[in-house]
């Protein structure tokens, strides 16, 4: 969940007249319209924790697939899937697990950067100072520009970059560019010396685990632990 407490005291509803007891979670909600006459009503996820959970699923069904396969067996040199299916599955999954994984480090980043916060840069010259806030920030500042120079100014933190996992993060960065921007050359033939996107997808780390690397890093240095961190099982 993205945000919840305890209350502090008894607290009586003012719209349904209901006594709330001490002690009682109280969490942020969203109440969705299904249609005219219905309504439901879920518990606000924290947008980086659903990524990454959702990345981890399916990386754990891709390692499945190459297990169930023998892909990573030593019998013999030369591996194939048992089908096509398989094959695409095993895809798939790698592929979703990259694309969440990513989705989660930038909702990490967004959320962390203060919200009155101002960002002060030179932009296509040494004379013209722009400043930027949150929105504009979040919307026209490269990931790597967010992780370099917003996050550690605005948190008064050391920057990642030079870090052991920051060649992490630009693997990972660089092979979700190719998923989302694919090129032609990913659809034509290769062989085991002209590597694609595919090659890369087979030889790829744990999504989650880098993406992971690297909003540990910034947790560490606020010396803070968000709630859905807390409860968060992944490494």
């Amino acid at each position: 969940m993205n945000a919840y407490s305890q209350l502090s005291k008894d607290w009586v509803s003012p719209w349904t007249g209901e006594t709330h007891k001490k002690g009682e979670q109280v969490t942020v909600v969203s109440v969705i319209k299904l249609n005219p006459k219905k309504k439901i009503t879920i518990a606000v996820p924290n947008a980086t924790a659903l990524f990454l959970n959702a990345s981890a699923r399916s990386w754990k069904e891709s390692r499945a697939i190459r297990t169930r396969n023998g892909i990573d067996g030593v019998v013999k040199r030369d591996k194939e899937f048992s089908s096509q299916s398989e094959a695409f599955d095993y895809l798939e999954s790698v592929i979703e697990s990259v694309i969440m994984a990513f989705s989660g480090l930038e909702a990490f980043v967004n959320e962390m950067i203060p919200d009155d916060y101002r960002y002060e840069t030179y932009q296509r010259s040494e004379i013209i100072l722009e400043i930027m806030d949150k929105a504009q920030i979040e919307r026209y500042l490269s990931i790597n520009e967010k992780l370099e120079s917003v996050l550690p100014d605005a948190l008064k933190t050391n920057s990642p970059r030079g870090k052991h996992f920051w060649g992490d993060f630009v693997k990972l960065r660089k092979i979700r560019d190719r998923i989302i921007h694919a090129k032609t050359d990913d659809r034509k033939s290769s062989g085991p010396d002209k590597p694609n996107l595919w090659h890369d997808l087979f030889r790829i780390s744990c999504p989650h685990s880098q993406a992971l690397k690297m909003i540990d890093f910034f947790l560490r240095e606020t010396n803070s632990q968000p709630q859905w961190r807390e409860a968060c099982p992944l490494r």
